[in-house]
């Protein structure tokens, strides 16, 4: 079947600078021109720096977590600095961004839920039932799991193998955030459901 759905994420954005654009926007100086001065500190080339600028306003203003992010602005910056929450407040922002941020990492705990591994084929062969196989499957994949890596969310042991981390000590606030991912993505589910058994949250110790 053709690809029917937007995967619409194209460019990886280094985790340091989504911290530094979201702090941005929660200081309320979140501008396009922040995020291209940003992305030029990363990239060479007008095409990929103009990429990496609508990838940073996505994740971060056009974000539909950002008003709960708005809201709790002084307890989201110190979750950020905490080795416990700042993973899942990143994963949680990219994820709500992005389906298929969403739907790579319900596949993940899917299958590490059974294995303690997954590989790339595998992820890749079930995320194609939703996104097609063409070109733009392998771009995104490349874009977002190292992403979810580089935050801490998950583990890659070696090339082409997935491992969970389980993540617990997190605040309220991180796990409201995640929540929130979730939810985005499932909007036909009660908001107070109980979500423990989804494959979603398999990398939390609920």
């Amino acid at each position: 079947m053709a690809n029917k759905i937007e995967i619409g994420i194209n460019q990886r954005i280094p985790i340091s600078l989504l911290e530094m654009a979201l702090l941005a926007t929660l200081e309320g100086q979140g501008t396009p021109e922040y995020f291209a001065e940003l992305a030029s500190t990363e990239y060479q080339g007008e095409n990929r720096i103009r990429k990496s600028t609508y990838v940073m306003g996505r994740l971060t203003n056009r974000n539909p977590l950002m008003p709960f992010l708005q809201e709790n602005k002084d307890s989201v910056i110190s979750a950020l600095r905490s080795k416990t929450d700042r993973p899942i407040i990143l994963a949680a922002v990219i994820n709500s961004a992005y389906s298929f941020g969403y739907d790579l990492t319900a596949i993940l705990g899917k299958y590490l839920h059974v294995q303690t591994q997954v590989t790339t084929a595998l992820l890749a062969s079930k995320l194609s039932e939703k996104y097609g196989s063409n070109r733009s499957l392998p771009n995104a994949m490349n874009c977002v799991i190292p992403m979810l890596i580089e935050a801490g969310f998950f583990h890659r042991p070696c090339p082409g193998f997935f491992e969970a981390i389980h993540h617990s000590g997190y605040s309220q606030l991180a796990l409201e955030a995640y929540k929130r991912s979730f939810f985005q993505h499932n909007p036909m589910i009660p908001t107070d459901s109980d979500v423990s058994t989804n494959p979603y949250f398999e990398f939390l110790d609920l």
